[in-house]
């Protein structure tokens, strides 16, 4: 459904919805609450590599409609808990998300040492104590609900916090972070969920909210951060694994297939988690966080000589086009050896294979990249995530990104692609011809987070920077012929950005 502009009208609604049953019901919306709590107090805790996986009870959504009608939640928690989830999320609000109090009753009484999410619109410090009596383990806070009411939210808190419940708190970009930083010191059972999906637009932005926790991790290493939506795939697990994300609330996802891929989703995170520290990823969105130049890949390097000079003047990564019979082509042999320099004499630098869907040239390169020879794939030609070159992309563990020939603005590609969407000219890789001057002017007024490559060059470089690209693929307009860099146009182009930049 399309949702555009109607997120703040649903995020009131709701609220208004809410005031009125209270008014009408009470605090516990009609149900039998008991007086005092009656099962154990279960905080959440972390046991790293493992992720805090919070798995839903979830019917449906404003975004998503109905999604299930789970007529046994008390089964779906159970396998949740038996597949390695860490807790379960139990909506209770009823109108857009068809929950119920009575559900997250029946659950922890069924499960009393599991750890319990009551996942609501919590608007009043008197619901903080019914969730408790109910036998909820922690609490969900909307931050966006209390940017203009402190007094309600410190209420909120401090009634929690009494209990010694978990709060799990909600933000969506830096300025609600920024309310919420001088309260983040109850880090023992306190988490920070970062929600990908925007309450103005419904619209889902992985790589939004990837940036905004290394900007948060930056200042405040020490806080557990929770994803939050969007995750449709084990390769989600994965990435968010890799950017030492602490956890996931995972709901749709989950209910479609009954919890039967909690376990792959868990230990994609795991493999990904593992491979933190030297991952692609990880290097990827903390230098889009913490730097305002875009990332510079140069692609097309056939020799040692080409990689150590772009690898001086600056280059943030390096690509290597495995595809046979194209004037670019370096065979994997040529690739260990220049690699092997590289990690020598410029460890930073991330190494990029570029192909397309050959079963070969993805063995081939497979095995570059499980060597550590390689750090990601660009994949050409992909039309199809769950079947490129026989891999099926959505449940790999392993680090990619496509590259799609981008003709219109119906190509753009939505959020829920991770980590991004590389958009080349229609006219392909190496063909030195750019995305066409309206489509950049679309694409500039869009706000969307760019990825680019196709013509760039000296000439038309402030052009591509004038739409604030997260990263810039740069090929031909460097070479004096097809598969050699032309010394002077690569200085000079690291010149110009350090001029804009200022130096690295």
């Amino acid at each position: 459904m399309s949702s555009k502009g109607k997120g703040p009208h649903i995020l009131e609604k709701i609220c208004n919805i809410r005031k009125e049953k209270i008014k009408k019901f009470g605090f516990g919306f009609g149900f039998n609450i008991p007086e005092k709590r009656e099962v154990p107090l279960c905080p959440p805790r972390f046991h790293a590599p493992s992720p805090f996986l919070i798995a839903e009870i979830k019917r449906s959504s404003p975004s998503a409609g109905d999604i299930s009608p789970i007529d046994d939640p008390i089964g779906l928690a159970g396998l949740y808990l038996d597949s390695g989830a860490s807790a379960i999320s139990v909506l209770t609000e009823e109108e857009h998300f068809k929950g119920s109090i009575k559900d997250l009753m029946n659950i922890k009484n069924t499960y009393k040492n599991a750890t319990i999410l009551r996942k609501d619109f919590l608007q009043y410090p008197e619901e903080v104590m019914v969730s408790f009596r109910a036998g909820a383990d922690m609490i969900l806070l909307i931050i966006a609900m209390f940017l203009k009411d402190q007094n309600t939210f410190e209420s909120i808190l401090k009634e929690a916090r009494k209990l010694e419940m978990g709060v799990l708190f909600e933000v969506h970009n830096w300025e609600e972070y920024l309310f919420l930083a001088p309260y983040l010191d109850n880090l023992d059972r306190e988490l920070l969920g970062i929600n990908a999906r925007s309450l103005h637009s419904f619209e889902i932005s992985k790589q939004d909210t990837l940036i905004l926790a290394h900007k948060i991790k930056d200042i405040n290493p020490n806080v557990p951060i929770i994803f939050e939506s969007g995750i449709t795939s084990s390769h989600d697990g994965y990435i968010i694994g890799t950017n030492q994300i602490n956890g996931m609330l995972c709901g749709s996802y989950l209910v479609e297939q009954n919890g039967k891929n909690l376990s792959a989703l868990k230990q994609a995170y795991i493999k990904g988690y593992k491979q933190s520290q030297t991952s692609f990823e990880y290097h990827l969105f903390r230098h889009l966080a913490l730097n305002k130049r875009p990332l510079i890949k140069v692609c097309g390097i056939t020799n040692l000589d080409d990689a150590l000079l772009c690898a001086e003047a600056g280059a943030d990564m390096l690509g290597f086009i495995l595809v046979p019979d194209t004037p670019r082509y370096i065979a994997p042999t040529q690739i260990k050896q220049i690699s092997k320099a590289l990690t020598s004499l410029y460890p930073d630098i991330l190494k990029i294979g570029v192909l397309s869907d050959d079963p070969q040239t993805i063995k081939d390169a497979r095995n570059l990249l499980d060597s550590k020879i390689l750090d990601s794939l660009q994949l050409h030609s992909m039309k199809d995530f769950s079947n490129f070159g026989g891999l099926n992309l959505k449940e790999s563990s392993f680090s990619f990104y496509p590259s799609i020939d981008f003709g219109d603005m119906d190509c753009f590609p939505d959020g829920n692609i991770l980590p991004f969407v590389l958009l080349d000219s229609k006219y392909g890789g190496g063909s030195g011809k750019n995305i066409e001057t309206p489509l950049l002017e679309a694409l500039k007024m869009s706000n969307r987070p760019l990825f680019m490559a196709g013509g760039i060059g000296l000439e038309n470089l402030n052009v591509f920077l004038d739409l604030n690209p997260k990263m810039l693929d740069i090929n031909s307009k460097l070479e004096s012929k097809p598969g050699y860099k032309d010394n002077s146009k690569v200085k000079k182009l690291f010149e110009a950005l350090d001029l804009r930049y200022g130096e690295r």
